[in-house]
């Protein structure tokens, strides 16, 4: 698991450069599982923050009485 000082733009860097190491084929067999494995790794701790993002995004918007309402994002939706 990534540390917890590691923000989301590094660990997207560091899966980028993990992909590409292990797209350009150069690396033994042992060496490409430990990639993945730390591929995976940081894949989820990705899609853990984005959901962490995901729940904290709220759009503030005027409702027809002219009050405050606030609505979550939809991502699965328009």
């Amino acid at each position: 698991m990534p540390e917890n000082k590691t923000s989301f733009e590094d660990a997207m860097e560091r899966l980028e450069e993990l992909v590409k190491e292990l797209e350009d084929g150069e690396l033994t067999l042992d060496a490409s599982l430990e990639r993945f494995e730390e591929g995976i790794k940081l894949y989820r701790y990705c899609m853990q923050k984005l959901e962490e993002i995901e729940n904290k995004v709220e759009v503030i918007m005027n409702d027809q009485n002219g009050d405050l309402k606030r609505l979550s994002l939809d991502t699965e939706g328009n």
